[in-house]
């Protein structure tokens, strides 16, 4: 059964600061690894819709998004399984809490660990 697989951006997806806009290690192979599987790929953000269009577009996530959104609990279609660095919202609406990605770091593994806890659900 596909799933609605909900990025978030910030310390999830990326690590911005001044001087940086780094996308995490594995984004691209586990959102090509999503869409192959059947799953819908969405990325939102309690920063707004032009910070996530900024940053999927500036990553060359497009080809794997279907869809981007201003985070909100109304949001359509709902997420199944969300990929996030809040704890909170990982518990609320069910998936997978990352560390936060607070700095480059080219031996990051969460979003492989993520895959494998939706392969232990049963969804990869």
């Amino acid at each position: 059964m596909p799933l609605n697989i909900f990025f978030d951006v910030d310390h999830t997806l990326v690590f911005i600061d001044q001087h940086t806009n780094a996308l995490r290690p594995g984004a691209h192979e586990a959102m090509r690894k999503l869409k192959a599987a059947g799953h819908g790929v969405f990325v939102w953000s309690a920063s707004g819709l032009a910070h996530v269009e900024r940053v999927v577009h500036m990553h060359g996530l497009g080809e794997w998004v279907d869809g981007m959104f201003d985070k909100d609990p109304r949001v359509q279609p709902y997420p199944d399984f969300i990929i996030d660095d809040d704890w909170y919202l990982v518990e609320k609406y069910g998936g997978h809490c990352v560390s936060q990605y607070k700095a480059v770091n080219p031996d990051d593994t969460e979003f492989e660990d993520a895959l494998f806890k939706l392969a232990e659900l049963g969804h990869m």
